[in-house]
Order: structure tokens, then C-alpha cells, then sequence
């Protein structure tokens, strides 16, 4: 029982480490420090199952959507954000 529930948050974590590679990879000159912020409150929430975690995941969605829109970002790196975002979710199906 114990190794089904160590197993998935092991992959959450390495999503959570991801995303912040992706983050610090990309440098402040692409992301402002209260935007860092704010994927890092989303990507917590999600990884520790917090109450508000889907209403801060739009929130991070949303942030994401404008770096893409605005080219900041490029939307591979955009995917990549998302990708390691929604994998901290502890409902999201472990593929």
C-alpha cells in the first residue's frame, strides 16, 4: 500500500524539480519574480493537494496562455510549463 502512494508522489516531485528547472532555465529577464510566484503557489498547491489548487492551476493557466500570446515565451517552453504543471496534481492519472 505504502509503495503505490510514494510512487506517484516521487513523479509529482520530479514534475514540481521540472518545472522549476524550466522556470530558472528561462531567467528572470523572461518571467517577473511575482509571476515565478505565482506557477510556484499553483504547482504547490497542486502537489499537496491544497483546497484552492484548481482555482490557482487557472490562474497559472491564464499566466501561461499570456507568455505564449505575448511571445515571451515560446510555446514550446509554454508546453513544457504545462505539462510539468498538471503533473504535480495528485488527481491528475499518472500516465
Amino acid at each position: 500500500m505504502m509503495m503505490s502512494m510514494a510512487e506517484p508522489m516521487t513523479t509529482r516531485g520530479a514534475h514540481y524539480t521540472a518545472l522549476l528547472e524550466t522556470i530558472d532555465h528561462q531567467g528572470p529577464a523572461k518571467l517577473h519574480a511575482r509571476e515565478r510566484e505565482q506557477l510556484l503557489e499553483a504547482a504547490d498547491a497542486l502537489l499537496f493537494s491544497e483546497p484552492e489548487n484548481q482555482e490557482l492551476l487557472r490562474s497559472a493557466e491564464e499566466l501561461i496562455e499570456s507568455l505564449e500570446a505575448s511571445e515571451r515565451w515560446s510555446a514550446e517552453s509554454c508546453d513544457q510549463l504545462r505539462e510539468h504543471l498538471y503533473g504535480c496534481d495528485a488527481s491528475a492519472p499518472i500516465s
